[in-house]
């Protein structure tokens, strides 16, 4: 963890473009490592939204590997599941694994 407060509006996060809030940017900081205002989430299910996941199928002809090929790119690209084309995400369910002090 590191040992320094994060904004608490979670820019510190922000790669691309600076000064804009996590949920707007291109790209984001998605390291494990977190700040004591954060908390780290052990991720079960990433629930895509509808419109970016019809988005998604219909530019794969429907393949589940290119679906599942499509959407790990987007996160290791922008650090955070926002479809390039649509510009929506989605919900994750899972369980917090650690909070900062």
């Amino acid at each position: 963890m590191k040992d320094i407060k994060g904004c608490p509006f979670g820019t510190h996060r922000v790669i691309e473009p600076k000064g804009t809030l996590p949920q707007a940017a291109l790209r984001i900081d998605n390291t494990m490592e977190i700040y004591t205002n954060e908390m780290l989430i052990d991720v079960k299910t990433l629930n895509v939204d509808s419109a970016s996941f019809t988005q998604i199928e219909e530019s794969c002809n429907g393949s589940v590997e290119c679906i599942k090929e499509t959407i790990l790119k987007i996160v290791n690209e922008r650090g955070k599941l926002q479809n390039p084309v649509t510009g929506s995400g989605g919900m994750l369910i899972g369980t917090v694994e650690e909070i900062g002090p």
